[in-house]
């Protein structure tokens, strides 16, 4: 080999070796403490229920502890379940906590003459469905109520019909599961009503 040949692997660089520096001491106590932190937290939620994320799970929730008829109704008529939680959760949306509705989408529940009439009328609403256009304090809604027969127990039925019927306003009577039972014994597993069976059926509200 000539002397050009040596002058020229001497030029170049040596090869990458790895290095052999230890993982600093901040940040080994750092994993360390992120570690302990992860696995305490995960043993303190152990058995309670989540109310992060994208649940669309309801938490039971004890009743409030009001001195109201519409409140005492709820609870009395509907086996313990929360209407006014179980509104919130699958109502409020399209009716607003005011119960005043949408304008032009949503009808209002304050005052509603569908709700306040025979209660038959609005269990057969909520648990079925309804399609088509409403009529409620003179202005015209066409939309569709989606059943909730599927979705709400026959208590949780009654219990939001019955603080829907006492709320903001509203002064009709409690309802029981006992007439959500008898609406299904009745009527059975059938599609959304229309204005005009709900009518042709109960009757004018």
């Amino acid at each position: 080999m000539s002397q050009q040949e040596h002058r020229a692997q001497r030029r170049e660089a040596p090869e990458p070796t790895e290095g052999n520096l230890a993982v600093p001491k901040v940040v080994l106590a750092w994993i360390l403490i992120l570690i302990f932190w992860g696995v305490g937290y995960y043993a303190w939620q152990i058995g309670k229920p989540m109310l992060g994320g994208d649940s669309r799970s309801v938490v039971s929730q004890p009743a409030p502890a009001t001195t109201g008829e519409g409140s005492e109704g709820a609870t009395a008529s509907s086996g313990g379940a929360d209407g006014k939680a179980l509104y919130s959760s699958h109502c409020s949306a399209c009716h607003q906590a005011s119960g005043q509705g949408i304008p032009g989408a949503f009808p209002p529940l304050a005052d509603s003459e569908w709700l306040l009439a025979d209660p038959a009328i609005a269990v057969s609403i909520v648990h079925d469905g309804l399609q088509g256009p409403i009529e409620v304090h003179g202005d015209t809604f066409a939309g569709v109520m989606p059943n909730f027969g599927a979705t709400l127990s026959n208590d949780e039925i009654a219990a939001v019909l019955t603080h829907v019927r006492s709320e903001w306003g509203n002064d009709a009577s409690a309802v029981t599961a006992d007439v959500v039972k008898e609406h299904e014994e009745r009527f059975g597993d059938r599609g959304p009503w229309t204005v005009e069976e709900l009518t042709d059926v109960f009757g004018e509200p």
